[in-house]
């Protein structure tokens, strides 16, 4: 009696997890029917090829006009200035009187130099000629060319002298400001003027760190003024043979014509400087990029079997950036159709729709850029 009731609770188990199996597997198959006729996951996106550009690293310097020629003139001799012709600002030319100081003294030694060298003179011809005449001795006539002599030799000093209180310019400048009056009394090694020469060219000086390779002579280097968007091209003409021993910096000087930039001396500019050689790198725009914890990367778009877009997950390695645009070290190349617009919503393996039905390029061809790296120099 007990087998059969435990037969019967069996038999109704059994049937009852029967029953429940094929239910699920029915539910099973309703929802693989169903999800087999809803459409597959898509996304619009636009989309570019992958791009060269040329790039150079750089590093940004601060640079210093250079003067030409600088001389601060002071006077040797003291006196009273009795000439001026320098005006503040002025451009004076090479040999220009530019100040005299009072020389009457002078003029009157002078005056009395050129009497004795007359009288000298004359008592020398006499000499000579009783000399020839054996009126007088050998030793008169030398007595009386040793006077003329002197007196020569006393002309060269005063007139040197009147030369000294005398100043010119010695070469073509500009004159610094100064508040300098006729009839001023100057000691003697005085500082009187600043010249400043003025040439068709400017110079500009910068220094680099010794860990930067070393520039070659005639290398080009780019000067742009401070707050001025302008650059230019100049090129270097003087490298110092030596580092300097407080900072290890290298100096170097370019030069550029006048008449593209004409700074004063001691402007201060911004060098841009090339640090390394010059090579091709991929670039892509910022949007195409996606970053995460794992890193960075892009969607490649490639075709499959039946011609559809498929996103493909490629990890890359990033560079400088320039603009909205994005160098790539390493993981595309050019020529590959990448995500843009709409990266973000894709996933490996995703559809993919091209927005206006065609992908959107980039320029491909080779393109400049200067990408600077600013350093702080002392």
């Amino acid at each position: 009696m007990n087998i059969t009731k435990w037969l019967l609770v069996i038999i109704i188990l059994a049937g009852t997890i029967f029953g429940l199996y094929n239910y699920k597997a029915s539910l099973q198959q309703a929802a693989n029917e169903q999800a087999a006729n809803m459409p597959e996951m898509a996304a619009t996106v636009t989309a570019v090829k992958v791009a060269n550009m040329s790039y150079q690293k750089n590093i940004q310097v601060s640079g210093e006009v250079q003067a030409f020629k600088f001389l601060m003139l002071n006077n040797e001799l003291a006196g009273e200035i009795t000439h001026l012709n320098a005006t503040s600002g002025q451009i004076v030319n090479k040999g220009q009187v530019l100040l005299e100081l009072d020389h009457r003294d002078e003029d009157a030694r002078l005056m009395a130099a050129e009497a004795t060298l007359t009288l000298n003179q004359q008592t020398l011809n006499r000499n000579i000629k009783l000399h020839k005449n054996r009126g007088i001795s050998e030793e008169q006539v030398d007595q009386a060319r040793a006077a003329v002599q002197i007196a020569k030799a006393e002309i060269s000093a005063i007139t040197t002298a009147i030369d000294k209180k005398t100043l010119t310019a010695p070469f073509t400048a500009k004159i610094g400001i100064h508040s300098l009056e006729i009839g001023q009394y100057l000691d003697k090694n005085s500082q009187v003027l600043e010249l400043v020469g003025v040439n068709d060219f400017t110079w500009i000086d910068f220094n680099l760190p010794q860990l930067y390779q070393e520039l070659g002579l005639s290398s080009t280097v780019k000067i742009s003024p401070i707050n001025q968007d302008a650059v230019f091209e100049a090129k270097i003409i003087a490298i110092d043979p030596q580092l300097s021993r407080l900072s290890r910096h290298l100096k170097y000087r370019v030069q550029l014509p006048s008449e593209t930039l004409a700074l004063k001396p001691n402007t201060l500019v911004s060098v841009i400087v090339p640090i390394a050689n010059e090579t091709t790198l991929a670039v892509v725009p910022d949007l195409a990029i996606k970053r995460d914890a794992l890193g960075n990367y892009v969607f490649v778009l490639e075709t499959d079997e039946e011609g559809n877009y498929r996103a493909k997950q490629v990890p890359v390695e990033l560079g400088e950036r320039h603009g909205e645009q994005v160098m790539i070290l390493s993981g595309v190349t050019a020529g590959q159709l990448v995500a843009n617009k709409g990266a973000f919503k894709l996933f490996p393996g995703m559809k993919v729709y091209l927005a206006d039905e065609a992908a959107s390029d980039v320029n491909e061809e080779k393109t400049q850029a200067v990408v600077s790296e600013a350093i702080a120099q002392e």
